[in-house]
């Protein structure tokens, strides 16, 4: 299957089927050792069909974990601001919601040792953990510009495939998470 015909199987799945298999996601993912040792949660909302995180995020702010979103900079970059609430996020750049963008709540790497969990989006994913997005590179660039020790990526069965090409600028997850599974490299 090509990346868009996942694209578009994905926005196709029934909504019933696709939170199903999102809670069952999101309960491996809270038992994951990567989530329970994390005191930051970056998470993206989900958009176009995504694996659903509404769920992921309220169960993260209400174990006390520091919850950040994404946001997209028009210079091809990826910020994250802290949320305390879903509500507290609104429809901007691409149609995806994002938090409001207010600098004290920029998220900033702690000091080593940071238990950073990052919850990341992706169309395909491959066996050795590598991902796939969108193509603009938002994600790579941000991993490669900070240091985050846990990169967990969500994805529906159908969107893991042997192997992706992948560039010199690409970073693989630590682990990749679906319905039936869990990956690692």
């Amino acid at each position: 299957m090509t990346k868009a015909e996942i694209i578009k199987k994905r926005r196709a799945l029934d909504a019933a089927l696709r939170l199903m298999e999102s809670d069952i996601i999101t309960d491996k993912v809270i038992a994951s050792d990567e989530y329970i040792k994390a005191d930051t949660i970056l998470v993206y909302a989900d958009y176009n069909g995504e694996v659903a995180t509404d769920k992921l995020i309220c169960r993260a702010l209400l174990d006390g974990k520091r919850v950040y979103a994404p946001v997209c900079l028009s210079d091809g970059t990826l910020d994250f601001y802290r949320i305390f609430a879903l509500e507290e996020m609104e429809i901007a750049t691409y149609g995806i919601r994002e938090p409001l963008k207010i600098e004290y709540l920029k998220y900033a790497p702690d000091e080593p040792g940071d238990n950073t969990l990052c919850i990341t989006p992706g169309t395909v994913f491959d066996l050795s953990c590598n991902r796939m997005g969108y193509g603009k590179g938002y994600y790579d660039r941000f991993f490669a510009a900070k240091s985050i020790p846990y990169r967990l990526g969500l994805a529906y069965d159908f969107q893991i495939v042997d192997h992706i090409d992948i560039k010199a600028t690409d970073v693989a997850m630590t682990k990749i998470i679906t319905p039936t599974r869990i990956i690692s490299p």
